[in-house]
């Protein structure tokens, strides 16, 4: 599929990660409307199609939807999430005046189903028997498609008049997004206490091979894994450790809060800084994404919406 439209689809990872919609939820005051955008309702039948597009598209949280009624609930919420953002842009498009090419919509539909039934349902026979099985109306993943080719058509506009000098501008101001850390690849052996750390660290001395060792002794077997300098996700005392070696080199036991380590070093890389030339493109990218962040928070901020469902 094209990475605008994988973006979408999953769209309860989707509207987490955009963090855009700043929803308040009250109450459900009627049955029938779950949401209301300016002057435009979202109807319970409609969420629930979604619903089933939902389970159509990621088959694989099918059983969690069936079983765990929060999943299912922080689904539908996100969802209708999503939803109140498709009508937003749709009317901030009507309002604007901006052009929207229904045969390019209709190409790009048939161009993500033909994407869809290679990657996933391996036969048109299988995509629209799926189809079936759901009661589920093609025209419903027609909307989805839609509002895809509309939030580019919006995202277009916005971020037209974004400059190269712009870009530079961002890249000046936020240097620290176009820095690689370094960063090493180890694996380790993790024992209770220093005497197995020492006895263990001896059989290496010995001529022992490192795996073996790890094997038989260690608490914890993760294999190889990468480390970035100052990560908070790691034991400092282990990164400062694993930093001071030199590739292929076995350090000598060091103490953490979780034991006691031999750590081996497979990779190192230095701290890479980028230059402008290097990463215009990329700050170029950055900076809209910025833009059209903003724009859509104030377009939000300025809408009247009213969502029905308890959070």
């Amino acid at each position: 599929m094209s990475l605008f439209f994988k973006r979408l689809v999953p769209l309860v990872v989707f509207i987490i990660m955009t963090g855009l919609l700043l929803i308040s939820f009250v109450g459900c005051q009627t049955e029938d409307v779950v949401a209301e955008v300016n002057d435009h309702e979202v109807t319970r039948s409609q969420l629930e199609e979604r619903m089933l597009l939902f389970d159509f598209l990621m088959p694989e949280y099918a059983q969690s939807l069936e079983e765990d009624e929060s999943f299912k609930t922080f689904v539908e919420q996100n969802l209708l999430s999503s939803m109140i953002q498709g009508h937003l842009i749709e009317q901030e498009i009507d309002n604007l005046g901006l052009t929207v090419d229904e045969e390019e919509i209709e190409a790009n539909y048939h161009t993500e189903v033909e994407e869809m039934i290679s990657e996933q349902f391996q036969t048109e026979e299988n995509f629209y028997e799926r189809l079936e099985d759901l009661n589920l109306s093609e025209s419903v993943l027609r909307e989805l498609v839609q509002e895809s080719y509309k939030t580019k058509v919006l995202y277009d506009h916005v971020v037209e008049d974004i400059s190269q000098e712009d870009a530079e501008s961002f890249f000046e101001e936020n240097k620290n997004h176009f820095i690689t850390p370094a960063s090493v690849k180890v694996s380790h052996i993790l024992v209770e206490d220093e005497e197995e750390a020492v006895q263990a660290f001896e059989r290496i001395e010995d001529g022992e091979d490192f795996n073996e060792v790890l094997e038989d002794v260690s608490m914890d077997q993760p294999g190889e894994f990468f480390i970035t300098e100052g990560d908070p996700n790691y034991d400092q005392d282990f990164t400062n450790a694993a930093f001071k070696l030199t590739v292929g080199e076995i350090g000598s036991p060091v103490e953490t809060q979780f034991g006691w380590h031999i750590i081996k070093l497979h990779e190192k890389e230095d701290e890479a800084v980028y230059s402008y030339e290097e990463v215009k493109e990329e700050a170029l990218a950055l900076k809209q994404e910025e833009v059209f962040s903003q724009y859509f928070e104030e377009l939000y901020q300025k809408a009247d919406i009213t969502n029905y469902i308890e959070g």
